[in-house]
């Protein structure tokens, strides 16, 4: 009689591993299927939530959206800018009657002039014009400092990311290296359908 002994235990592992061999291709791609699965749910997914979130903002400034470009729409900081320069209709008739625009440029563009190390020897509100799409607020102001601040401030103007046009810039020299300037800015701010946001 035969008497049945449990197989050796190296021989069952050698056994069980034979088909694992066979199979490590479909084994490695389901490793790298899981890995990219994880990296898609982590990282481009808030990407794209961002990018729906740009649309729909894109789309409450107003802003036409060609089914052409949808693939194509602004960049975050381009929307982020129009968001910043951009009033309703109603505020932009508030703010321009009640002077608040014009004095805020004139602050904003001294307090520049002044970060910059220019004293300011003058400022005036200008006008404020309304056109069927935009409000232009202006200001003049008269500065005293070297050439080399009033670049500054104008390269301080330019990183403010505020729709600014440099209407007239005259310099004059003055004893001790200085210069006198007269700065004339317009201030651009763009009108949106619907209300405050």
């Amino acid at each position: 009689m035969t008497s049945l002994a449990a197989p050796p235990a190296a021989s069952t592992l050698r056994v069980a591993a034979e088909p694992l061999r066979r199979f490590w291709p479909a084994l490695a791609a389901l490793l790298v299927m899981a890995l990219l699965a994880s990296v898609h749910s982590l990282v481009f997914s808030p990407l794209a939530g961002r990018y729906r979130q740009q649309l729909e903002a894109a789309g409450e400034l107003g802003a036409p959206l060609d089914p052409r470009l949808v693939l194509a729409p602004l960049p975050p900081r381009v929307t982020d800018m129009l968001r910043k320069n951009s009033l309703s209709e109603a505020e932009a008739n508030q703010l321009s009657q009640s002077g608040f625009l014009a004095t805020d440029l004139v602050r904003r563009l001294a307090g520049t002039a002044v970060g910059v190390g220019i004293d300011v020897a003058a400022s005036e509100p200008g006008s404020v014009a309304q056109t069927a799409g935009t409000v232009e607020v202006r200001a003049v102001l008269r500065l005293r400092g070297r050439y080399a601040q009033v670049v500054k401030l104008l390269d301080a103007l330019a990183n403010e990311r505020s729709l600014y046009r440099i209407e007239r810039l005259s310099l004059a020299p003055l004893p001790g290296g200085l210069v006198e300037s007269k700065l004339e800015v317009a201030r651009v701010f763009l009108k949106r359908s619907g209300g405050p946001s």
